[in-house]
């Protein structure tokens, strides 16, 4: 007999269901709407207005899907100046996660390329200066450590930890 298997992660939130037989599509709907109903329960609000996906139809990763299920359905929006603001980003490094997480949370990609990040570092007009972006290879390194992970080469995205906490300070701050 062949089962169903479903596993969903949401945020810092992972569910699974395992059944014995078959589920119908209908059945799955209700399950994931019950998922999202419980993940919106427990993000604290932005804005109820506010998009699923980017406003380009993307998902973040480049294809133009449905976003997927995730708690990003309370995307702030910020210019990635006041997300600077709001985490005192001073340093290179401190600019460097402001804009990872400007990527991640406002604009609600999944993962961002080197370039993207360097982009949205040079739209912090208050915070960026060229040293920085000189600076950019060895932040990255250092950060790989602790906060980002490197999904491949010149690709990176926030630890969950990380990007729960950078969600959390975000929104006290607003």
């Amino acid at each position: 007999m062949m089962g169903t298997k479903i596993h969903l992660r949401a945020g810092e939130v992972e569910l699974s269901l395992e059944t014995e037989s078959p589920l119908a599509v209908s059945d799955i709907k209700e399950f994931i709407s019950q998922i999202q109903e419980l993940a919106q329960s427990l993000v604290p609000e932005f804005d109820d207005t506010a998009p699923l996906a980017p406003p380009d139809g993307s998902n973040g990763t480049g294809s133009s899907t449905t976003a997927p299920l995730l708690l990003e359905h309370s995307n702030p929006q910020l210019h990635v100046n006041s997300v600077a603001d709001r985490l005192s980003a001073k340093s290179g490094p401190e600019l460097v996660i402001a804009a990872a997480a400007y990527l991640q949370i406002v604009e609600g990609k999944q993962s961002f390329t080197r370039k993207e990040l360097l982009e949205a570092m040079k739209s912090a007009t208050s915070h960026y200066n060229q040293n920085i972006g000189s600076n950019l290879s060895a932040a990255l390194k250092s950060l790989s450590a602790s906060k980002l992970n490197q999904l491949n080469n010149g690709t990176y995205a926030l630890k969950s930890n990380e990007l729960a906490a950078l969600r959390s300070q975000i929104a006290k701050q607003g």
